[in-house]
């Protein structure tokens, strides 16, 4: 029995015209121009399809290894990976004896839990509903997609130990995209996508790290042996590293059975910084992803490197491709995260938002975002109950001694940002417009909008306020809440934020 991911369907995808539908690895490559994204069951799934298909890519070219080499890999339009995939398909073949796609055979049944409990294996049973006795199982293609999302996408947890392993540690280590943002850039086509998520890969120049012996993806190698610390090979097997030992049980072409412990991890004190090159990085560490706080208000942070941050390198590689005028003027940024506390996940997200390219290009515009962004930021805090704020006004006046309670049931920061949300995006298309050449031959931005902006964020806080005291029937502790407020906008109007701008 065989089920070939090089032939069967089981990637989901979504065509130009919005039609849902299943295909194999060659059929992906063969049509992916009239393609126009991956959509699997859940983002934690999408995103590692997206993060398997490049790996393939970089795999088949060794590429791009510059800019020229980039443009052969657009032309040639997936000629290559389709060879690779013939020439390889053995490797992808999900109920192969010897090999089986991402499993480890040397797994037996004996190591195997009911399918659904890969969900349960943590704190949490957020996300399953399924019990011993409803029978649940998994389709062929629903197995394929789930063996990558758990190689590419998985919370740290106590799983089985590992065959003749009868004592020390079987905690899977969480995959770098848990609690990360992770960018997709996104193209208007399937084809374009992939392409600008490729980044460059020279290891002759450590582009874009260093490689140590066969740089090859796991699939290549094995997904096989005892779980040890050990460094990647390069990108490539970055791109595939064997977090995960996995092995899959099925009976009439379903599964209703895995067997999983913890996979290879990092050796301590390795930062994945030298091969990351989709996360923005702040003190080397991965900017994360929030269910609470909106992605723009770090968006700075993945336009542009500044101290002490970093920007994914892979936007470096894009305003490269830009500066070669190979890319459009727009960039249009998908972010993905599934958060987590330890082995407990709390949720997952997609988030998205476009930039003028000139972003990316041009520092000095970027900075005035990162101005516009900390205005915003100050403002928050006449949100807080600190003595003198609307709140601990408001909370005296109703002889209340718990003015952070009464903040945090009135919540008039959530309402503030929510305003804000709105708002951003046009200040993002205007900034760069509102321009001027100062005597010195340097561009300046901002001299018009950032005042507009500033008055934007301070009617943003007074309306987010009044509608939060709505409730208050109290209209004297009201109007002095109202009072505090005014006193603390016109203080940052005056002070290093209205200076700024």
């Amino acid at each position: 029995m065989s089920f070939n991911l090089t032939t069967e369907k089981w990637i989901s995808v979504v065509t130009t015209n919005w039609e849902r539908k299943e295909i194999s690895l060659i059929e992906l490559f063969q049509s992916w121009k009239t393609l126009r994204e991956i959509e699997a069951e859940n983002p934690p799934t999408t995103l590692a399809l997206y993060r398997f298909l490049l790996a393939i890519l970089h795999r088949t070219y060794l590429g791009p290894r510059d800019v020229d080499h980039w443009e052969e890999i657009q032309i040639d339009n997936g000629r290559e990976a389709i060879e690779y995939l013939n020439e390889k398909s053995g490797y992808f073949d999900l109920l192969d004896l010897e090999h089986p796609f991402m499993q480890d055979k040397a797994l037996g049944k004996d190591k195997a839990v009911p399918i659904y409990a890969i969900h349960t294996m943590s704190t949490s049973m957020v996300f399953s509903h399924e019990h011993d006795w409803s029978g649940y199982s998994i389709s062929l293609s629903e197995a394929a997609r789930m063996l990558v999302r758990l190689q590419f996408v998985d919370i740290t947890s106590l799983r089985a130990f590992y065959p003749a392993q009868t004592k020390g540690n079987r905690s899977a280590v969480n995959t770098p995209t848990i609690n990360a943002a992770t960018v997709i850039l996104q193209g208007k086509s399937l084809k374009e996508t992939l392409l600008l998520n490729l980044m460059q890969y020279n290891p002759e120049a450590n582009i874009p790290s260093a490689v140590v012996g066969n740089d090859l993806p796991a699939w290549e190698i094995s997904y096989a042996g005892e779980p040890k610390k050990v460094i990647p090979q390069g990108y490539i097997h970055y791109l595939a590293y064997p977090w995960r030992r996995l092995r899959l049980f099925q009976e009439n072409g379903c599964f209703q059975q895995v067997a999983i412990t913890m996979g290879n991890s990092l050796p301590d004190k390795i930062n994945i910084s030298q091969w990351e090159c989709s996360l923005a990085f702040q003190e080397d560490k991965p900017i994360r992803i929030s269910l609470e706080r909106q992605l723009w208000r770090d968006s700075n942070s993945f336009l542009q490197s500044a101290e002490k941050n970093n920007r994914p390198r892979i936007i470096d590689w894009i305003a490269e491709l830009h500066s070669n005028e190979l890319i459009e003027n727009m960039l249009h940024i998908s972010v993905f995260g599934m958060c987590a506390n330890q082995a407990k996940p709390l949720g997952w997200t997609i988030e998205k938002f476009s930039a003028p390219m000139l972003y990316i290009t041009d520092r000095e515009l970027a900075t005035v975002l990162g101005i516009a962004i900390n205005i915003a930021r100050e403002t928050q805090q006449v949100f807080r109950a600190f003595r003198g704020s609307p709140y601990y006004a408001l909370a005296e006046a109703l002889k209340n001694n718990n003015a952070g309670g009464i903040a945090q049931a009135l919540d008039g920061e959530s309402q503030y940002w929510s305003i804000l949300d709105r708002e951003f995006s046009k200040l993002l298309e205007a900034l760069p417009k509102d321009n001027f050449t100062g005597a010195d031959g340097i561009i300046y931005y901002g001299g018009e909008e950032l005042p507009k902006w500033t008055v934007t964020v301070q009617k943003a806080a007074r309306k987010a306020f009044t509608q939060s005291i709505e409730p208050i029937r109290d209209y004297r502790a009201r109007a002095l809440g109202l009072r505090a407020l005014e006193y603390l906008l016109r203080k940052l109007r005056d002070g290093k934020s209205g200076k700024t701008a």
